[in-house]
């Protein structure tokens, strides 16, 4: 641990989530990183991602072409499981019919904001299922079998010890004919990238699913040739469709 890091920055590091921990012993660490990202909005009126200034990665429609190119229809059900604030979810939602978009995500907070950015008119016309996670949202989400099932810019968010119920719920909504695809930042090894995101290894996500359903079939996509500092965007596609 180095003591040369700034103050601030060693405080977000090593301290903000124990002593955050400390106050709130019972609460999932997802309560944690909704508070960072609400106060810093709060803060600064602005987050690239999540509220009124998110602003994609790279094309607002990276999700939705992505889907396309695996088959989405306008007649299929999809999960946009992490959506935030819709910042890429609208444009499928937008693509979909009316009552066919669920929007899942840690607070209701991150929904509301999603409710604004969407607007009124197209809430009205589209009308979006926008869900907390919690057993009965998944539950609830379970019985439709979802067609299609998205994370995008949320696996790297997760941490270590809280993997398996990532993957695990995701996984919980799939019926027999529904695919799941989760975009990460690949490395060779995991790794911590800053205080609140890592990388993950494509060994070490195929343990973590296959540990919940040895089953699945997973395969990779690479979004982006690896950079200097060896991470590739890549998504994990998992179905239980045959080789």
């Amino acid at each position: 641990m180095s003591l040369s890091l700034p103050v601030d920055e060693f405080y977000r590091r090593w301290l903000r989530y124990p002593l955050w921990r400390l106050a709130n012993p019972l609460a999932p660490y997802e309560r944690f990183y909704a508070d960072v990202v609400l106060k810093r909005l709060r803060r600064l009126g602005h987050h690239d991602a999540i509220g009124a200034t998110a602003r994609p990665i790279r094309a607002s429609s990276e999700l939705l072409d992505i889907m396309r190119k695996h088959g989405l229809q306008p007649g299929h059900t999809f999960v946009d499981y992490g959506c935030g604030s819709l910042r890429l979810g609208k444009a499928v939602l937008d693509y979909l019919r009316p009552h066919d978009f669920f929007g899942m995500d840690v607070t209701a907070k991150f929904l509301e904001l999603g409710r604004q950015f969407i607007g009124a008119e197209v809430e009205r016309e589209k009308q979006p299922n926008l869900l907390v996670i919690a057993p009965q949202s998944l539950w609830q989400v379970t019985q439709v079998q979802p067609d299609y099932i998205g994370s995008w810019h949320v696996c790297s968010k997760v941490p270590t010890r809280e993997l398996p119920r990532y993957f695990g719920n995701i996984i919980s909504l799939m019926g027999e004919q529904s695919q799941a695809f989760i975009q990460f930042p690949c490395s060779s090894k995991r790794r911590r990238l800053n205080h609140l995101n890592w990388t993950l290894s494509k060994q070490e996500l195929t343990e973590i699913v296959h540990g919940i359903d040895p089953q699945l079939r997973i395969d990779f996509v690479a979004m982006s040739p690896t950079n200097e500092h060896g991470v590739s965007e890549t998504y994990a596609w998992l179905s239980y469709r045959q080789a």
